[in-house]
């Protein structure tokens, strides 16, 4: 439920008292006025509740009377949470925060700042103001005069510290010594911390339960001191995993660390709590094989120098390959509970080799030197998969069928997809469409089988020659949208054995347009270049449309139409359109909206198009009203 600014003063409005009717005539019933503040604090605490604390100037609520500011004052559950996202205020918002702060501030437990929003000096003031905090997330460098402004804040549970440069070991021992509650931290970019100091801090710390360390994030390599901070990132990477706290470690980022093969084997396999680990721009890396038992999600980008990745842990769940593996062309995961696997070949991977029980999602990008018969192999083998997201590949035809995608519910085409013609046949296809990123300038020819389809929805293919569409059903099929290039189509086949839902084509030239269906709901040809012909050959396959919306296909001069439950035609903008002649009996609108010279029949009678026909609504042609492609259609309303 979203909330606005005015619903406290809609509140505060409603506290006045609303006085009962009066009743004619005498009457023994008193009448009575009733408040909003005779309802019990329980109430008022609920109706509280829902506002956010900042964003919907929940303090000024207190202005209203006692029994309310008391309420605000002595009920903390409203406080307990905040997050400030200074980019998104106003002026007054700033007062708010430091009201909050002055006034409920002991109420806090939890001060979220947004990521990468401005920390100003006047609201970092207050912040010791809430002596009850547990949680503190801030965008800010830590250095040892913020820590000595926090230090306070002794029941401080989680934090997150960005040292930089500007941390030293000295003050990560004045962190320990500030806040001995810590059970939750994260050590993020502290490029000057040593092995040494990040030991001694993590055993200063005994009710630590998980820490999360992320080693040269961000590291500028145009400073100097970032040489020693690659060479001292390799040494707290042992020290962490030799540490009695090795099993707190749930987050470790790699970034720059001169770390070889057998090492990382070696810290991995001691971390037995690692949950999430991410590794990038370490350049003695010339291969990784990783066993864990703990291990949930695994990143790497920018190992140029890896050949090999090998990967084996039971309760992985998701792997991303990024770009920079330049020289990766093996690929190997066993785990039998990977769910999301996003694989960038780099144009170099040559054999994939996933072993999973419940792969649902599998992208692939830029494998172009990828086997198509190892493709198949392990779409083949992962028989959970759901989804599909498919850039290059090393073939001009990519083909798939029910043996090598049995469940497969969705394929994207990325915009590095550069197959010349798509083959799909799955019974269980629900939705074919392209991520609108790039445009596809090899694709060709789409052909595409399945049993009941959502939605095909290809956006940015200028190549596209024919597309066949054979289906029990289809919701959805839209083309060309949001494109400004007219797209040249040489065959359009769509049959689909029980009826199509919505059909939209933009600014297509068909020069043959062939829909075979018994009864299709919304028919949309729009700025497209149809012949009457091939209009004609069209709807004679398709008799049974409700809606057909022919707006600004200005080359259609005749339209000749006999179906029984059409209830709206818009030829709006056909300027050349001279003869509309229709035998529907449910008509009920038809829209001739700038067609100058039009003339009428119906149920062959010519019709006075300037008035209403036979009970059918007409917008004149002197009339300047657009439909919505909606059905019903609604007046079109720019903006």
């Amino acid at each position: 439920m979203k909330f606005t600014t005015n619903f406290p003063a809609m509140l505060i409005q409603s506290s006045k008292p609303f006085s009962a009717p009066k009743h004619q005539g005498k009457t023994k019933c008193p009448v009575y006025a009733l408040y909003v503040n005779d309802l019990p604090d329980e109430v008022l605490i609920r109706i509280f509740s829902f506002f956010k604390p900042i964003e919907d100037d929940l303090p000024v609520l207190a202005m209203v009377c006692r029994k309310w500011r008391r309420i605000l004052q002595t009920t903390g559950q409203l406080w307990r949470d905040l997050y400030i996202n200074p980019s998104v205020y106003e002026y007054y918002h700033f007062s708010m925060v430091c009201c909050v702060f002055r006034v409920y501030g002991f109420h806090v437990h939890r001060l979220t700042w947004y990521k990468n929003s401005p920390v100003y000096e006047s609201m970092f003031a207050l912040i010791p103001r809430l002596y009850n905090l547990r949680y503190l997330s801030l965008p800010i460098l830590w250095t040892r005069a913020v820590v000595e402004n926090l230090q306070n804040l002794n029941q401080l549970e989680h934090i997150q510290i960005n040292g930089g440069f500007a941390l030293t070991d000295d003050d990560l021992e004045l962190i320990s010594e500030s806040f001995p509650n810590l059970k939750n931290v994260s050590l993020n970019a502290c490029w000057r911390v040593t092995s040494t100091g990040v030991d001694s801090f993590l055993s200063s710390l005994d009710r630590l339960e998980t820490f999360k360390l992320k080693i040269n994030s961000g590291l500028p390599l145009h400073d100097v001191r970032s040489e020693q901070a690659m060479r001292e990132g390799g040494h707290i990477a042992h020290a962490v995993s030799e540490t009695l706290h090795s099993h707190c470690l749930s987050v470790m980022c790699l970034h720059f660390v001169p770390i070889e093969m057998d090492e990382l084997w070696t810290v991995v396999k001691r971390l037995t709590s690692l949950r999430k680990l991410s590794i990038s721009n370490c350049e003695h890396l010339h291969g990784i094989r990783l066993v864990s038992d703990s291990l949930h999600k695994f990143y790497l980008f920018n190992l140029w120098n890896v050949l090999f990745v090998s990967v084996e842990t039971p309760e992985l769940r998701h792997i991303t390959i990024d770009t920079g593996m330049e020289s990766m062309e093996h690929l190997e995961i066993f785990a039998p509970r990977l769910r999301r696997a996003c694989i960038n070949g780099s144009n170099v991977l040559r054999t994939l080799n996933i072993k999973s029980d419940k792969l649902s999602f599998l992208e692939l990008s830029n494998c172009e030197v990828l086997d198509m018969r190892n493709l198949r192999e392990q779409l083949k083998k992962n028989s959970s998969l759901v989804c599909l997201r498919v850039g290059c590949l090393s073939q001009d035809s990519l083909l798939l069928d029910e043996d090598v995608i049995p469940n497969l519910q969705e394929l994207c085409m990325l915009g590095d997809f550069a197959c010349e013609a798509v083959h799909l046949r799955s019974p269980s296809l629900r939705l074919f469409h392209t991520d609108a990123d790039n445009d596809l300038i090899t694709l060709n020819h789409i052909y595409i089988t399945a049993n009941h389809l959502c939605k095909v929805a290809l956006i940015g293919m200028p190549a596209l020659k024919t597309m066949t569409i054979q289906c029990v059903s289809v919701d959805a099929i839209e083309l060309n949208l949001c494109s400004d290039d007219q797209l040249q189509l040489d065959s359009c086949v769509i049959q689909a054995l029980s009826s199509i839902g919505f059909l939209r084509l933009f600014d297509c030239k068909v020069n043959l347009l062939s829909l075979t269906t018994p009864l299709a709901r919304t028919v949309v040809l729009y700025r497209c270049h149809v012949t009457d012909y091939a209009l004609q050959m069209a709807l004679h396959g398709c008799p049974n449309i409700s809606h057909l919306n022919l707006e600004k296909c200005r080359n259609i001069t005749k339209v000749s139409l006999g179906a029984p439950p059409l209830k709206f035609l818009n030829m709006f903008g056909c300027r050349d359109i001279h003869r509309i002649q229709l035998d529907c009996p449910q008509l009920l609108a038809i829209n001739l909206g700038q067609c100058p010279n039009v003339k009428l029949y119906l149920a062959g009678v010519e019709q006075e198009v300037n008035s209403e026909c036979d009970g059918v609504q007409v917008v004149k042609p002197c009339e300047n009203v657009r439909w919505s492609h909606d059905y019903p259609p609604q007046l079109y309303v720019c903006g």
